[in-house]
Order: structure tokens, then sequence, then C-alpha cells
């Protein structure tokens, strides 16, 4: 079988593209959801509407809270497409001049809401270091890599049947500290050696593409110039992610 070979770039760049049918697929599963309660909403609010004539007050204010309910569920719905279209555009605009840590990792884990394992099986608890200092990228793909690497664990949490998360966020004087735990079983050990790798300098050929996503972010959090250090043993997993505020 003839080998694809691509530079670090292109690879990035090919997986960008290919990950979009997978986004919108989980784009269309949480759409379902507000789309099928403001139509029950609307059911109900057309059938009291028919029984009565003149509404009563109680009907009425049924119907203001059944309005605002739509109204959130409209804002979800907007929320969603804008977090869709941003991800598709990742790689098309120009690098953002800061990186909020905290914001970046609570939009993907609401994203993420697309995998039912991790939705409804997955306990996740948050600690989110609220002083932290923005992080000054230097290249384009920072966000990239933090939302790729945490799209891989939750992908490995399905595998592995593991249903506790710890997440962390926490500043210190030069650097910020991303923490990703796991209680009652550890990652797969493919995870797990994959923060031993070096940033990929040169080509990445289909050969060694076991596990493109967490080699992918990886490689683009070294090349970030994040340091990781990892622990794992039978009934827990901890990678650390360090990262320069420049």
């Amino acid at each position: 079988m003839n080998k694809v070979q691509l530079e670090p770039d292109q690879a990035i760049r090919l997986f960008q593209a290919a990950s979009i049918g997978k986004l919108i697929s989980g784009l269309i599963h949480n759409i379902n959801g507000p789309l099928h309660t403001i139509g029950m909403e609307m059911d109900v609010m057309g059938v009291l509407l028919n029984k009565q004539a003149e509404p009563s007050s109680d009907i009425l204010k049924g119907f203001a809270a059944r309005l605002a309910r739509m109204g959130e569920e409209f804002e979800r719905l907007n929320f969603l497409i804008r977090q869709a279209a941003e991800r598709a555009d990742m790689l098309s605009g120009p690098a953002p001049a800061y990186v909020n840590l905290n914001h970046t990792v609570r939009e993907e884990l609401e994203f993420l809401k697309a995998n039912l394992y991790f939705k409804h099986r997955v306990e996740t608890v948050t600690e989110f270091d609220e002083n932290m200092k923005s992080l000054t990228p230097r290249t384009s793909y920072l966000n990239l890599g933090i939302r790729w690497l945490l799209q891989a664990i939750v992908e490995d949490l399905e595998q592995n049947q593991i249903e506790k998360l710890y997440l962390k966020t926490e500043g210190g004087l030069d650097h910020a500290l991303l923490v990703f735990r796991t209680e009652g079983q550890s990652l797969s050990p493919s995870i797990m050696d994959s923060m031993k790798c070096e940033a990929v300098s040169g080509t990445i050929s289909s050969h060694d593409l076991a596990d493109i996503t967490i080699l992918l972010a990886v490689s683009i959090l070294k090349s970030s110039g994040i340091s990781m250090d990892q622990d794992s043993a039978s009934h827990y997993s901890q990678i650390s992610l360090f990262l320069p505020y420049k």
C-alpha cells in the first residue's frame, strides 16, 4: 500500500477539514433537543388556546413562562451554531492575540456533550482559577491543540467506560496549569504514551497515524511551548499541561 506523507501544517489542516463532518453531526444532535422542546411548548400553547376563547390570567402567566423557556432554547441554538461556525473557520482567520484558557475549556466541554456517553455517564468536576491571566499564543493553533486533546480524552473515556473526569486550571507566576484527571480507571496507554512524544517537525506518514487526534494535539501544544507531565495507575490517570503566558 502506498504511504502518504504530509507536512505537519498540511496534516493539521487536513484533519481539521475531516473533523468538520463530526462537528456537524454533533451540532445536529445538540440542535434536536432544543427544537423538540420548542415544538412541545408550542403544541401545549396551541391546545390551551383552543380550549379557552379568552384565556385566564393563569393561562397567560403559563404562556409567559413557556415563551421564556422557548427564548432560552433559541439562545442555546444560537450558541451551538456560533460554536460550529467558529470551529469550522478556526484555521482561516488570524491567530488570536490572547487565549482565555477557562473560556476555551468550558466551550469545548459544552460542545462535547454531543457525545452521549460523556453527557449522560461521565461526572465532570471542574475547578477553574477565575483570576488567571490570559495566554499569548506562540502559534495560531493553540486553541485547536487544547480542543483536540480534550476530544481525544473524552473519546477514550467512552472506550474505557470511565465515569469521572476532573479538570482544573490554575495561574502561576509565569505559566498557567491545566490538569485532566480520571478517577476509577486509567486512560489508554496510547494516550499516556503520546504525552512523551516530541513536536512533529518533519513529515507525518499515514503509517504512523494510529491516533491522529492525540498525535496532532500533542504536537501542536509542544510547538506552542507547552510542557507536559503525566502519571497513571490502574485506578487513575493524570495529564498536566504547563502553558507559558507568552
